[in-house]
């Protein structure tokens, strides 16, 4: 049977009076004004009264365990900003960010020159940011809220919560097992282990269990912490963004040229040169001349000593 509370009887005693009053009065013109303001007080005093009952506060199941994630997407004005914002939020809720890539992607870049001795670049690009931090769980709502504030525009928003109560509690019970096993064996070598082969073997087997026993508490830690630190994973994005940049131009340097009357003496000097290596060369034939000379010269004898026969 359900118990009925102060404020419940409060209410009903209040309807009960009002309602007897209102009823008791005669129908009456003089009257009718009286009843209607009976009829308001009577109204305020029902509404007041459901104000002030309390609702009930509807308390989590303490027996179960959650993980709970966050995963989030959103386009801000400025990323440099947004990111130290976030930053601020996240270390006045007690938590820490684990990883936090804040970079530039330049879409196209175009140099023009604008003047003599100046320069114009002309850079498009976006700034992003992808940020991973660990809130604890109690603060993540809270934590969610103040982040929410400086979302320009919403891609997603995606918060889970996994029922890990079984593997908490079966990595619990783990540990515990692995634990009074290493217990047992340790008696068991200490009572009877007595010949070397036996002790070794059980030392062995000791080791073994002692591993197992240790990955199981790490396992439990991590799970721990993992229930009492929620993951937020949050992509941040702004608008592409166009700069200009004015910087000095750079007059490239141009070789050397020399004027004509340099290059008129420049040409008399080859020529002579290639005129003088000419020469040289013919002298260089003189062999080739003479040989040519003498075979001429017997070539003409010969034709003169038939001619006279």
């Amino acid at each position: 049977m359900k118990k009925i509370t102060s404020n419940s009887i409060k209410l009903s005693g209040i309807v009960l009076v009002a309602t007897l009053t209102f009823f008791s009065c005669g129908a009456s013109r003089e009257d009718m004004s009286n009843n209607e303001e009976k009829a308001k007080v009577f109204a305020d005093s029902v509404s007041t009264v459901i104000q002030n009952i309390k609702q009930p506060i509807l308390k989590e199941d303490s027996n179960r365990t959650f993980l709970r994630t966050a995963d989030l997407s959103f386009k801000v004005k400025d990323v440099k900003t947004a990111t130290f914002d976030i930053e601020r939020i996240v270390n006045e809720h007690r938590g820490y960010v684990t990883s936090s890539v804040l970079e530039s992607d330049v879409s196209y870049k175009t140099s023009t020159r604008v003047s003599k001795d100046s320069m114009l670049d002309i850079i498009n690009y976006k700034v992003h940011n992808n940020i991973v931090l660990r809130i604890p769980n109690t603060e993540l709502d809270k934590t969610l809220t103040e982040i929410s504030a400086l979302i320009d525009y919403l891609d997603y928003r995606k918060i889970k919560a996994e029922d890990v109560t079984k593997n908490f509690q079966a990595a619990k019970l783990s540990e515990n097992r692995f634990i009074n096993h290493k217990k047992r064996v340790e008696k068991t070598i200490d009572v009877k282990g007595k010949k070397l082969d036996q002790m070794t073997e059980a030392e062995n087997d000791l080791l073994v269990k002692q591993e197992l026993a240790d990955n199981s508490k790490i396992n439990t830690m991590e799970l721990a912490h993992d229930v009492s630190y929620s993951t937020v994973s949050i992509n941040i994005y702004q608008k592409e963004t166009t700069k200009k940049e004015t910087y000095a131009y750079t007059m490239p340097v141009e070789p050397y040229t020399p004027n004509f009357g340099s290059k008129f003496l420049t040409s008399l000097s080859d020529g002579a040169s290639i005129f003088g290596e000419i020469i040289l060369f013919f002298v260089k034939l003189w062999p080739i001349a003479l040989l040519v000379t003498g075979i001429i010269a017997l070539i003409k004898l010969v034709l003169r000593q038939k001619w006279f026969a």
